[in-house]
């Protein structure tokens, strides 16, 4: 029954973060796609390429049931991160096809029919995404993190302007960063450091020396209070650090984020999912 109340919130929650992209994409003018984005080389153009791919991704996949066992979220994501530098690529002939306008108008069709189906029709308990099976619960956090990194890479592309970008809704703010926060925990166990994304989430992780794998060696273990390293942030940059949109150095000396300990560092952990 709570797993059932839960896919019925993200449901909302996605069908929330739909309707917000609808409302940024609507807010563009013309010369805004040219404007530059927050991903080096990128303009606003591209990202709604992106987003457009995104979402016709979310449509097929919804057709695709699955009775295979679904994979963890964090492996879903390892491989979100090989396979990203196709995907830019996909946005980019998407991109080419149309102008921003005609791409911006694409993407709010897409995302209202979307919103229909989610908010109306029955879903698979496990979806084929073409790159693993996820349970429902996880492919409806998935989307709603890809809207949420949207948003704000449309917000702060926008900030030059006078634009009135709609806030991101709480609960698909909270989603993505519980996603990313559990991604993070499962890629690196231990308790060498305590992240903390207030209000939204804290998780302790392992000691961030990377084997060759790209996974974390063994950790000190801390078993009392807090862990000797303590890395605290907001959630938009965590967001922003974890889809690979602002590198660890850099919101580090904005004090964006506060880090204290030996081991608190994230860098080598960055991105989480792209």
């Amino acid at each position: 029954m709570r797993s059932q109340r839960q896919v019925q919130q993200l449901r909302q929650t996605l069908v929330d973060a739909l309707h917000t992209m609808v409302e940024t994409t609507r807010a563009l003018h013309p010369e805004d796609y040219a404007l530059p984005a927050p991903l080096p080389g990128w303009d606003v153009r591209l990202l709604t390429g992106l987003a457009l791919g995104q979402l016709t991704d979310m449509a097929a996949q919804l057709e695709r049931p699955s009775v295979t066992r679904p994979v963890n979220l964090d492996v879903y994501a390892t491989h979100m991160l090989a396979t990203a530098s196709r995907r830019h690529s996909r946005a980019a002939a998407i991109a080419d096809r149309d102008s921003g306008p005609r791409l911006g108008e694409q993407l709010i069709s897409q995302a209202e029919e979307l919103a229909v189906a989610l908010g109306e029709g029955d879903l698979p308990p496990v979806v084929d995404t073409g790159a693993g099976q996820l349970s429902l619960l996880d492919f409806l956090r998935v989307h709603v993190t890809e809207i949420a990194v949207y948003c704000d890479d449309m917000r702060r592309g926008l900030a030059v302007t006078d634009r009135k970008v709609p806030p991101a809704d709480r609960a698909v703010v909270a989603t993505a960063v519980r996603a990313l926060a559990d991604v993070l925990a499962a890629r690196t166990p231990g308790q060498a450091i305590e992240v903390r994304v207030p209000p939204f989430a804290a998780v302790q992780i392992g000691d961030p020396a990377a084997t060759p794998a790209g996974r974390l060696v063994s950790a000190p273990t801390h078993t009392r209070g807090t862990p000797p390293a303590v890395i605290e942030m907001d959630p938009a940059t965590f967001l922003q650090l974890c889809a690979g949109r602002l590198a660890w150095g850099e919101a580090v000396s904005t004090h964006a984020v506060s880090a204290s300990g030996q081991r608190a560092d994230l860098s080598r952990l960055l991105p989480v999912m792209q």
